[in-house]
């Protein structure tokens, strides 16, 4: 009341439109990048390029440059030419397993060793009772 001028509060309903009115308006945000955007290279072209090294006359930071992108070239060289090299015994150590698996299978029953016969053969006892005559694929101590 005190604040106001003219009166009794009227045009309330005015000044509530003019703040709406300003709220919808939108504005674009501010660019936070100055100068011109960078192509970013996508693909195959993009792993072979070698980074621009600056300054461009020769000098010790230059050599220094230098140096350091030939040490992470020798580097990735080398981890590459470990991982080829440790390929082909993951490959093998996989072979294998699955070679042991296929042995190893799944049992039909599970039983007791009665009787070996001979070196191939031997009869077995089930928990049921029944008694089967098998072949041995191999033998441990």
């Amino acid at each position: 009341m005190g604040n106001r001028q003219g009166g009794l509060g009227r045009d309330l309903g005015g000044e509530k439109k003019d703040d709406k009115d300003k709220k919808k308006k939108y504005e674009p945000p501010v660019p936070t990048r100055i100068g011109k955007k960078k192509k970013r290279t996508k693909g195959p072209d993009a792993a072979n390029k070698l980074p621009q090294v600056l300054p461009h006359t020769r000098c010790r930071l230059k050599q220094l440059r230098q140096e350091r992108i030939k040490d992470y070239l020798l580097m990735e060289e080398e981890y590459i030419s470990n991982q080829e090299r440790l390929r082909p015994q993951e490959e093998k150590q996989e072979e294998e397993r699955s070679k042991v698996d296929d042995l190893r299978g799944s049992p039909m029953a599970v039983g007791t060793l009665e009787e070996i016969i001979d070196d191939n053969h031997a009869i077995v006892s089930t928990s049921v009772g029944s008694e089967h005559y098998v072949s041995i694929m191999f033998r441990t101590n």
